[in-house]
């Protein structure tokens, strides 16, 4: 019988709005610093909704060489400088001997909303002519794969998930896969989002499902809290390197954390608004943890969805209190959306390396702006201030509009 192969997590590379790099972004949410503030990207003053969740200071050709920058979409950059910095995190060489079994995967829903405004507004001005060839590999969403298989000089296998919300947790199960199969020995994946542009502010304007606090922009996204009042549009990128443990312990490489478990599903007829029963988000729930093999009593944290939109929060509280039970009291969760907004696809990369953290440094990440607890949502969101605790386990929990649920669960290697 063929054993087959662990995956672990050795590298880690965020992009957020409140930090780049790991060590900074993680500083931010010990810290309970939001990275919400009035848009600055565009003209936000024909919108019911002024305020976003910006990635400011960030220097694209720290990453890329300025003239290629200029051609590359944000979320591409966004991408690039997440992958790069996972890789530098794991310490992984790519060589002539292993560059075919290193690969790319990575997601994003929209992802190139910059390219699709500036693009085709220059083409209704001037015509086919002022359109730059490269807009044939960089508009659609499988060129941020490849712009990050070709910056790391890799050529194993390269892939691209367009899933929604759910795309960043989806990347990984994809990357897991192809180290389980045997077509990778290292796989980099990751997602990026940068939405945030005039034409899909008026999309999200449309659905009604954005906070309108714009006098108090760190204050707007709060998640499970009764005053909530929507989501905080947000952009960003997250990148892992994964490996087979084998691999990893051979190298000597730091691990953070071992995947123990995920499942996908879809609930409801619905594309926007939640069911509160929640009745997919249970079943993928439970399904997680059925396939991770933890006990639901020896779960100790979960990074939860949280977005800050009425039903959304509500079901998926429900969600875990059908799963769990009473346990479900005793189980810390926290949403990371409460200081960076919804970056959508790129939430669930930065979720995981978050509950990476969170698992090393036996942390747990603060829920900001939870004033007044709502009474439909009665668990433990660990409001306001970080909080120590030990931890083995760890749930990171994505839902997504049009329905689409996701579930990972992560382990702490013993000592």
């Amino acid at each position: 019988m063929v054993r087959q192969p662990r995956v672990v997590i050795t590298g880690l590379g965020a992009v957020s709005p409140n930090g780049i790099g790991k060590d900074a972004y993680w500083q931010a949410l010990v810290e309970g610093r939001s990275g919400v503030s009035a848009i600055t990207c565009f003209d936000p003053s024909p919108f019911p909704s002024k305020i976003a969740a910006e990635v400011k200071g960030f220097q694209p050709e720290a990453y890329v060489e300025r003239r290629e920058a200029k051609r590359m979409s944000r979320a591409t950059l966004l991408g690039i400088a997440a992958a790069k910095m996972a890789f530098e995190d794991a310490h992984v060489q790519v060589t002539d001997a292993n560059r075919s079994r290193v690969g790319v995967g990575f997601s994003t829903t929209w992802g190139k909303a910059d390219v699709y405004e500036n693009e085709f507004k220059s083409y209704q001005e001037r015509g086919y002519r002022a359109i730059h060839p490269t807009m044939l590999v960089e508009m659609p969403s499988h060129g941020l794969s490849s712009h990050v298989s070709a910056t790391l000089g890799a050529s194993g296998v390269c892939g691209t998930l367009s899933t929604g919300c759910t795309s960043g947790l989806d990347i990984i199960q994809w990357g897991y896969q192809q180290i389980y199969l045997g077509h990778a020995s290292v796989m980099i994946v990751g997602s990026a989002e940068a939405l945030l542009a005039p034409f899909m502010m008026a999309v999200m304007s449309s659905v009604g499902a954005l906070s309108c606090r714009n006098d108090e922009p760190e204050k707007a996204s709060r998640p499970f809290e009764k005053n909530r009042d929507g989501l905080v549009m947000g952009e960003g990128a997250g990148a892992l390197v994964l490996e087979a443990m084998e691999h990893a312990q051979e190298r000597q490489a730091s691990i953070y954390a071992e995947i123990l478990g995920y499942a996908n599903g879809r609930e409801g007829t619905d594309l926007v608004r939640c069911d509160l029963r929640a009745p997919g988000m249970v079943q993928v729930l439970e399904t997680a943890m059925y396939q991770s093999g933890v006990p639901k009593c020896q779960l100790d944290y979960i990074s939860a969805h949280g977005n800050g939109m009425q039903d959304y929060d509500t079901a998926e509280t429900n969600a875990i209190k059908t799963v769990f039970g009473e346990q479900a009291y005793n189980i810390p969760l926290s949403s990371v959306k409460s200081m960076i907004g919804q970056p959508f696809s790129a939430a669930g990369s930065l979720q995981t390396i978050a509950a990476c953290l969170t698992l090393q440094h036996n942390l747990i990440t603060p829920t900001i702006n939870y004033d007044i607890p709502d009474p439909a949502c009665d668990l433990d969101y660990v409001p306001h201030r970080a909080r120590r605790a030990r931890l083995r386990t760890a749930l990171v929990h994505a839902h997504g509009l049009g329905g689409t649920d996701s579930a990972l669960v992560l382990g702490k290697l013993s000592s």
